[in-house]
Protein backbone atom coordinates (compact mmCIF):
# COMPACT_ATOMS: atom_id res chain seq x y z
CA UNK A 1 0.00 0.00 0.00
CA UNK A 2 1.37 3.42 -0.96
CA UNK A 3 1.91 6.28 1.44
CA UNK A 4 -0.74 8.26 -0.47
CA UNK A 5 -3.29 5.49 0.09
CA UNK A 6 -2.41 5.34 3.77
CA UNK A 7 -2.73 9.11 4.02
CA UNK A 8 -6.12 9.07 2.35
CA UNK A 9 -7.26 6.28 4.66
CA UNK A 10 -6.17 8.18 7.77
CA UNK A 11 -7.92 11.34 6.54
CA UNK A 12 -11.12 9.41 5.85
CA UNK A 13 -10.97 7.86 9.31
CA UNK A 14 -10.51 11.25 10.94
CA UNK A 15 -13.45 12.68 9.02
CA UNK A 16 -15.58 9.71 10.07
CA UNK A 17 -14.59 10.10 13.72
CA UNK A 18 -15.31 13.84 13.66
CA UNK A 19 -18.72 13.26 12.10
CA UNK A 20 -19.48 10.50 14.59
CA UNK A 21 -18.42 12.75 17.47
CA UNK A 22 -20.61 15.54 16.14
CA UNK A 23 -23.55 13.18 15.79
CA UNK A 24 -23.03 11.87 19.33
CA UNK A 25 -23.23 15.40 20.67
CA UNK A 26 -26.44 16.16 18.78
CA UNK A 27 -29.89 16.05 20.32
CA UNK A 28 -31.99 13.12 19.15
CA UNK A 29 -35.74 13.11 18.52
CA UNK A 30 -37.53 9.98 17.26
CA UNK A 31 -40.58 10.91 15.18
CA UNK A 32 -42.78 8.12 13.79
CA UNK A 33 -39.84 5.72 13.71
CA UNK A 34 -37.33 8.16 12.21
CA UNK A 35 -34.47 9.53 14.30
CA UNK A 36 -33.74 13.22 13.79
CA UNK A 37 -30.45 14.71 15.00
CA UNK A 38 -29.68 18.34 15.59
CA UNK A 39 -30.33 21.04 18.18
CA UNK A 40 -33.63 21.32 20.04
CA UNK A 41 -34.29 25.03 20.64
CA UNK A 42 -37.52 25.06 22.67
CA UNK A 43 -40.37 22.84 23.81
CA UNK A 44 -44.01 23.54 24.60
CA UNK A 45 -46.92 21.22 25.33
CA UNK A 46 -47.79 21.11 21.62
CA UNK A 47 -44.55 21.45 19.63
CA UNK A 48 -40.78 21.09 19.54
CA UNK A 49 -38.65 23.58 17.61
CA UNK A 50 -35.51 21.93 16.26
CA UNK A 51 -32.64 22.75 13.92
CA UNK A 52 -31.46 19.54 12.27
CA UNK A 53 -27.94 18.63 11.12
CA UNK A 54 -29.27 17.89 7.63
CA UNK A 55 -29.78 21.46 6.44
CA UNK A 56 -30.42 25.05 7.38
CA UNK A 57 -33.47 26.40 9.17
CA UNK A 58 -35.75 25.21 11.94
CA UNK A 59 -38.51 22.63 11.83
CA UNK A 60 -41.55 22.35 14.10
CA UNK A 61 -42.51 18.88 15.35
CA UNK A 62 -45.86 18.09 16.96
CA UNK A 63 -45.35 16.59 20.44
CA UNK A 64 -47.99 13.96 19.75
CA UNK A 65 -45.78 12.56 16.94
CA UNK A 66 -42.67 12.22 19.13
CA UNK A 67 -41.77 8.74 20.37
CA UNK A 68 -38.66 9.71 22.32
CA UNK A 69 -36.32 12.65 22.91
CA UNK A 70 -32.86 13.10 24.39
CA UNK A 71 -30.99 16.40 24.58
CA UNK A 72 -27.30 16.88 25.29
CA UNK A 73 -27.62 20.39 26.73
CA UNK A 74 -29.69 21.17 29.83
CA UNK A 75 -33.05 22.93 29.49
CA UNK A 76 -34.68 25.47 31.78
CA UNK A 77 -38.21 24.21 32.42
CA UNK A 78 -40.47 26.81 34.03
CA UNK A 79 -43.49 25.35 35.82
CA UNK A 80 -45.79 25.75 38.78
CA UNK A 81 -45.39 28.85 40.90
CA UNK A 82 -42.23 30.21 39.19
CA UNK A 83 -40.31 26.96 39.79
CA UNK A 84 -37.29 26.32 37.53
CA UNK A 85 -36.10 22.76 36.86
CA UNK A 86 -32.78 22.52 34.98
CA UNK A 87 -31.44 19.46 33.18
CA UNK A 88 -31.39 17.55 29.88
CA UNK A 89 -34.73 16.40 28.47
CA UNK A 90 -34.95 12.59 28.47
CA UNK A 91 -38.58 11.93 27.64
CA UNK A 92 -41.82 13.49 26.47
CA UNK A 93 -45.48 12.62 25.99
CA UNK A 94 -48.49 14.80 25.14
CA UNK A 95 -49.16 14.94 28.89
CA UNK A 96 -45.73 15.41 30.48
CA UNK A 97 -42.03 16.07 30.02
CA UNK A 98 -39.18 14.18 31.78
CA UNK A 99 -36.12 16.09 32.93
CA UNK A 100 -32.82 14.61 34.19
CA UNK A 101 -32.59 17.31 36.83
CA UNK A 102 -29.03 18.28 37.70
CA UNK A 103 -28.16 16.83 41.11
CA UNK A 104 -31.19 14.53 41.26
CA UNK A 105 -30.90 10.73 41.56
CA UNK A 106 -33.51 10.07 38.87
CA UNK A 107 -35.43 12.03 36.21
CA UNK A 108 -38.47 14.02 37.29
CA UNK A 109 -41.72 14.08 35.34
CA UNK A 110 -43.50 17.42 34.98
CA UNK A 111 -47.08 17.70 33.80
CA UNK A 112 -47.58 19.99 30.80
CA UNK A 113 -50.58 21.41 32.63
CA UNK A 114 -48.07 23.13 34.96
CA UNK A 115 -45.27 23.82 32.46
CA UNK A 116 -45.03 27.31 31.00
CA UNK A 117 -42.03 26.83 28.74
CA UNK A 118 -38.83 24.82 28.27
CA UNK A 119 -35.86 26.59 26.73
CA UNK A 120 -32.34 25.40 25.96
CA UNK A 121 -29.50 26.73 28.10
CA UNK A 122 -27.28 28.82 25.78
CA UNK A 123 -24.12 27.91 27.73
CA UNK A 124 -21.68 29.84 29.93
CA UNK A 125 -20.15 31.74 27.02
CA UNK A 126 -23.47 33.26 25.92
CA UNK A 127 -23.90 37.02 26.07
CA UNK A 128 -26.71 38.93 27.76
CA UNK A 129 -29.06 38.84 24.77
CA UNK A 130 -28.46 35.12 24.23
CA UNK A 131 -29.26 34.40 27.88
CA UNK A 132 -32.35 36.60 27.95
CA UNK A 133 -34.78 33.77 26.93
CA UNK A 134 -33.81 31.67 29.96
CA UNK A 135 -33.19 34.49 32.43
CA UNK A 136 -36.45 36.25 31.50
CA UNK A 137 -38.67 33.32 30.44
CA UNK A 138 -41.95 35.24 30.62
CA UNK A 139 -40.67 38.19 28.60
CA UNK A 140 -40.24 38.71 24.88
CA UNK A 141 -39.46 41.76 22.82
CA UNK A 142 -38.09 43.21 19.63
CA UNK A 143 -36.23 46.25 18.36
CA UNK A 144 -37.01 47.74 14.94
CA UNK A 145 -34.72 49.96 12.92
CA UNK A 146 -35.07 51.52 9.46
CA UNK A 147 -32.78 54.25 8.15
CA UNK A 148 -32.15 55.87 4.78
CA UNK A 149 -30.14 58.90 3.65
CA UNK A 150 -29.64 60.36 0.18
CA UNK A 151 -27.29 63.13 -0.88
CA UNK A 152 -28.00 64.41 -4.37
CA UNK A 153 -29.72 67.40 -5.92
CA UNK A 154 -32.30 66.91 -3.19
CA UNK A 155 -31.17 65.57 0.21
CA UNK A 156 -33.43 63.24 2.20
CA UNK A 157 -33.14 61.63 5.62
CA UNK A 158 -35.53 59.10 7.15
CA UNK A 159 -35.30 57.26 10.48
CA UNK A 160 -37.81 54.97 12.13
CA UNK A 161 -37.23 52.92 15.26
CA UNK A 162 -39.40 51.09 17.74
CA UNK A 163 -38.98 48.97 20.87
CA UNK A 164 -41.61 46.61 22.29
CA UNK A 165 -41.75 44.37 25.35
CA UNK A 166 -44.33 41.75 26.30
CA UNK A 167 -44.79 39.63 29.42
CA UNK A 168 -47.15 36.67 29.66
CA UNK A 169 -47.60 34.67 32.82
CA UNK A 170 -50.70 32.63 33.52
CA UNK A 171 -53.84 34.71 32.98
CA UNK A 172 -51.88 37.99 32.78
CA UNK A 173 -50.46 39.63 29.64
CA UNK A 174 -48.65 42.97 29.53
CA UNK A 175 -47.35 44.83 26.48
CA UNK A 176 -45.51 48.12 26.26
CA UNK A 177 -43.53 49.93 23.63
CA UNK A 178 -42.34 53.17 22.11
CA UNK A 179 -41.84 54.24 18.49
CA UNK A 180 -40.09 57.22 16.92
CA UNK A 181 -40.20 58.45 13.32
CA UNK A 182 -38.24 61.31 11.73
CA UNK A 183 -38.14 62.35 8.07
CA UNK A 184 -36.50 65.44 6.61
CA UNK A 185 -36.12 66.73 3.08
CA UNK A 186 -33.97 69.51 1.65
CA UNK A 187 -34.74 70.62 -1.88
CA UNK A 188 -32.00 72.37 -3.83
CA UNK A 189 -31.84 76.03 -2.88
CA UNK A 190 -34.38 75.69 -0.04
CA UNK A 191 -34.31 75.17 3.72
CA UNK A 192 -34.64 71.73 5.31
CA UNK A 193 -38.26 70.65 5.67
CA UNK A 194 -39.34 68.15 8.34
CA UNK A 195 -42.03 65.86 6.96
CA UNK A 196 -42.36 63.50 9.93
CA UNK A 197 -41.42 63.89 13.60
CA UNK A 198 -43.49 61.68 15.84
CA UNK A 199 -43.13 59.84 19.18
CA UNK A 200 -45.70 57.37 20.51
CA UNK A 201 -45.73 55.16 23.60
CA UNK A 202 -48.28 52.65 24.88
CA UNK A 203 -48.98 50.27 27.76
CA UNK A 204 -51.65 47.54 27.77
CA UNK A 205 -52.53 44.84 30.30
CA UNK A 206 -54.98 41.97 29.86
CA UNK A 207 -56.32 39.49 32.40
CA UNK A 208 -58.18 36.27 31.49
CA UNK A 209 -61.07 35.92 33.93
CA UNK A 210 -62.99 33.20 32.04
CA UNK A 211 -62.42 30.97 28.98
CA UNK A 212 -62.03 33.33 25.98
CA UNK A 213 -62.95 36.40 28.10
CA UNK A 214 -60.45 38.98 29.36
CA UNK A 215 -60.43 42.39 31.01
CA UNK A 216 -58.07 45.05 29.73
CA UNK A 217 -56.66 48.43 30.61
CA UNK A 218 -54.45 50.52 28.34
CA UNK A 219 -52.93 53.95 27.95
CA UNK A 220 -51.16 55.66 25.06
CA UNK A 221 -49.46 59.02 24.57
CA UNK A 222 -48.32 60.69 21.37
CA UNK A 223 -46.47 63.76 20.09
CA UNK A 224 -46.59 64.76 16.40
CA UNK A 225 -44.88 67.90 15.13
CA UNK A 226 -46.39 67.73 11.63
CA UNK A 227 -49.93 67.39 13.01
CA UNK A 228 -49.18 70.23 15.46
CA UNK A 229 -50.00 67.88 18.32
CA UNK A 230 -48.32 68.64 21.65
CA UNK A 231 -49.81 65.63 23.43
CA UNK A 232 -52.54 63.09 22.90
CA UNK A 233 -53.40 60.86 25.83
CA UNK A 234 -55.96 58.04 25.58
CA UNK A 235 -56.64 55.72 28.55
CA UNK A 236 -59.01 52.78 27.88
CA UNK A 237 -60.72 50.21 30.11
CA UNK A 238 -63.04 47.34 29.20
CA UNK A 239 -63.51 43.66 28.40
CA UNK A 240 -62.60 41.52 25.40
CA UNK A 241 -63.47 38.18 23.84
CA UNK A 242 -61.29 35.81 21.81
CA UNK A 243 -63.43 34.90 18.84
CA UNK A 244 -60.92 32.40 17.47
CA UNK A 245 -57.78 30.82 18.88
CA UNK A 246 -55.43 28.09 17.62
CA UNK A 247 -51.70 27.35 17.76
CA UNK A 248 -51.14 29.35 14.56
CA UNK A 249 -53.61 32.22 14.89
CA UNK A 250 -55.98 34.16 17.12
CA UNK A 251 -58.56 36.90 16.70
CA UNK A 252 -60.16 38.99 19.46
CA UNK A 253 -62.52 41.93 19.89
CA UNK A 254 -62.85 44.30 22.86
CA UNK A 255 -65.07 47.13 24.05
CA UNK A 256 -65.22 49.57 26.93
CA UNK A 257 -64.80 53.19 27.86
CA UNK A 258 -62.11 55.73 27.01
CA UNK A 259 -61.11 59.34 27.51
CA UNK A 260 -59.37 61.35 24.79
CA UNK A 261 -57.25 64.40 25.61
CA UNK A 262 -55.57 66.36 22.79
CA UNK A 263 -53.55 69.54 23.19
CA UNK A 264 -52.36 71.23 20.00
CA UNK A 265 -49.65 73.78 19.31
CA UNK A 266 -50.95 77.19 20.36
CA UNK A 267 -52.88 75.84 23.35
CA UNK A 268 -56.14 74.60 21.77
CA UNK A 269 -57.57 71.54 23.54
CA UNK A 270 -59.95 68.81 22.41
CA UNK A 271 -61.14 66.33 25.02
CA UNK A 272 -64.08 63.99 25.44
CA UNK A 273 -65.26 60.75 27.06
CA UNK A 274 -65.74 58.07 24.46
CA UNK A 275 -66.22 54.43 23.59
CA UNK A 276 -63.25 52.09 23.21
CA UNK A 277 -63.91 49.60 20.42
CA UNK A 278 -61.08 47.41 19.17
CA UNK A 279 -60.05 44.27 17.31
CA UNK A 280 -56.75 42.42 17.11
CA UNK A 281 -55.38 39.39 15.27
CA UNK A 282 -52.14 37.46 14.99
CA UNK A 283 -51.34 34.86 12.30
CA UNK A 284 -48.38 32.57 11.72
CA UNK A 285 -48.30 32.45 7.93
CA UNK A 286 -47.47 29.15 6.15
CA UNK A 287 -44.78 30.78 3.97
CA UNK A 288 -41.23 31.72 5.05
CA UNK A 289 -42.18 31.35 8.73
CA UNK A 290 -43.74 34.82 8.58
CA UNK A 291 -45.99 36.42 11.19
CA UNK A 292 -48.80 38.92 10.49
CA UNK A 293 -50.17 41.12 13.29
CA UNK A 294 -53.06 43.60 13.15
CA UNK A 295 -54.65 46.06 15.61
CA UNK A 296 -57.67 48.34 15.11
CA UNK A 297 -58.93 50.95 17.60
CA UNK A 298 -62.03 53.10 17.11
CA UNK A 299 -62.65 55.74 19.78
CA UNK A 300 -65.76 57.89 19.12
CA UNK A 301 -66.99 60.66 21.43
CA UNK A 302 -70.04 59.87 23.54
CA UNK A 303 -71.27 63.41 22.89
CA UNK A 304 -70.67 63.56 19.12
CA UNK A 305 -69.75 60.08 17.91
CA UNK A 306 -70.32 60.94 14.23
CA UNK A 307 -68.07 64.01 13.92
CA UNK A 308 -65.54 63.55 16.75
CA UNK A 309 -63.54 60.32 16.82
CA UNK A 310 -60.15 58.65 16.45
CA UNK A 311 -59.58 55.66 14.19
CA UNK A 312 -56.20 53.91 14.28
CA UNK A 313 -55.13 50.82 12.34
CA UNK A 314 -51.74 49.10 12.42
CA UNK A 315 -50.60 46.06 10.45
CA UNK A 316 -47.15 44.45 10.40
CA UNK A 317 -45.56 41.45 8.69
CA UNK A 318 -42.30 39.94 9.99
CA UNK A 319 -40.25 37.45 7.95
CA UNK A 320 -37.32 35.65 9.66
CA UNK A 321 -33.99 36.19 7.93
CA UNK A 322 -31.23 34.90 10.21
CA UNK A 323 -31.22 33.81 13.84
CA UNK A 324 -33.18 36.52 15.75
CA UNK A 325 -33.20 39.04 12.87
CA UNK A 326 -36.33 39.51 10.76
CA UNK A 327 -37.38 41.68 7.86
CA UNK A 328 -40.35 43.78 9.03
CA UNK A 329 -42.87 45.84 7.11
CA UNK A 330 -45.48 47.83 9.02
CA UNK A 331 -48.14 50.38 8.18
CA UNK A 332 -49.89 52.69 10.64
CA UNK A 333 -52.88 54.82 9.69
CA UNK A 334 -54.43 57.31 12.12
CA UNK A 335 -57.56 59.29 11.31
CA UNK A 336 -58.45 62.20 13.63
CA UNK A 337 -61.79 63.74 12.65
CA UNK A 338 -60.99 66.95 14.59
CA UNK A 339 -57.29 67.70 13.97
CA UNK A 340 -55.37 70.90 14.61
CA UNK A 341 -56.16 73.84 12.36
CA UNK A 342 -54.60 73.62 8.86
CA UNK A 343 -53.62 69.94 9.25
CA UNK A 344 -54.98 66.81 7.58
CA UNK A 345 -57.34 64.40 9.27
CA UNK A 346 -55.44 61.36 7.96
CA UNK A 347 -51.86 60.43 8.90
CA UNK A 348 -50.25 57.43 7.18
CA UNK A 349 -46.81 56.10 8.19
CA UNK A 350 -44.80 53.13 6.95
CA UNK A 351 -41.77 51.31 8.30
CA UNK A 352 -39.58 48.96 6.25
CA UNK A 353 -36.48 47.63 7.96
CA UNK A 354 -35.01 45.03 10.27
CA UNK A 355 -36.24 43.73 13.61
CA UNK A 356 -34.23 41.98 16.32
CA UNK A 357 -36.34 39.75 18.53
CA UNK A 358 -35.65 37.95 21.81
Amino acid sequence: MSRASIGHGVAAALVFLLCAAGASRADRVVVKGDTLQGTVKSITKTEIVMETVYGKGEIVIAVEDVESIETEAPFHVMHGDDVRTIGPIVGITPEAIRVAEIGAASPVELSFADVYTARRDPGPEANLLERAPVELPYWSGDLDLAFSATQATDDTLALATGFRLARERGPNRTRTGIAYRLAQQKLQGEDTDTTNNEVRGFLRHEYDFAPRWFAFGSAEAEYDEIERLSIRGVPRLGVGYKVYESEAAWFSVDAGGAYVYERFFGGDVNQYPGLALGAESDWDLPIFGANWHNRLDYTPSLVDFIDDYLLRFETAVSIPLWEAISFRVSLVNLYDSTPAEDTDENNLSTLIGLSYGF
